[in-house]
């Protein structure tokens, strides 16, 4: 591995590394006795609207952080890793977007968690991998759709503990990111 993609995997894995301690962090700050489920997502609300920015860091308990943690951590480095160039600002519009979709869809609840941007981000990968015409993206598209096959039933209600609004508009958000910025993957070179 060359130098320039050593230290490009390295950042990668920092930034997520950072997502991951505050997300653990927070929950660290509610496991000693601040709630802080108000800061999501409650739909078509006022009070609802901190939640499209804020939601992903709060976690309904251990459990639920550590379902979230590896899938995002691998997720997001993959997005920085190989779509480098834009990656930040494709994060940050699916981020923003799940969030809204979210607001707009979601049942009269509060919406915690980072499975929303889990799902933004493996749809976003697949779909923009295949949309790039890129043979290394496609190639981690289907690793991806492989890896995460198992999200596609989490679009669908089954557990009403569960956002599987925020599943799905964050399945949305990817595979309309990837469609909307298809041509800028088609410049794309790794």
């Amino acid at each position: 591995m060359d130098r320039y993609k050593k230290n490009s995997l390295l950042q990668a894995l920092k930034y997520s590394f950072v997502f991951v301690l505050i997300f653990w962090t927070v929950e660290g700050v509610q496991y000693l006795g601040l709630d802080l489920s108000n800061w999501g997502i409650l739909p078509r609300m006022q009070a609802g609207l901190i939640g499209i920015l804020t939601a992903p860091f709060i976690h309904g308990n251990w459990e639920h952080l550590m379902a979230n943690t590896l899938p995002f951590f691998v997720l997001c480095t993959m997005l920085l890793t190989f779509y480098k160039r834009n990656a930040i600002m494709y994060l940050i519009l699916l981020w923003v977007t799940t969030g809204i979709l979210t607001w707009i869809i979601g049942r009269p609840a509060w919406h915690i968690g980072a499975s929303g941007i889990i799902y933004a981000l493996a749809s976003f990968l697949v779909f923009g991998g295949i949309m790039s015409q890129n043979v290394k993206l496609i190639l981690l598209s289907v690793l991806v759709a492989f890896m995460y096959s198992g999200l596609v039933w989490g679009v669908f209600p089954q557990d009403e503990q569960v956002s599987w609004e925020g599943h799905l508009s964050g399945a949305i958000s990817g595979i309309l990111w990837a469609y909307l910025c298809r041509k800028s993957l088609r410049l794309k070179s790794l």
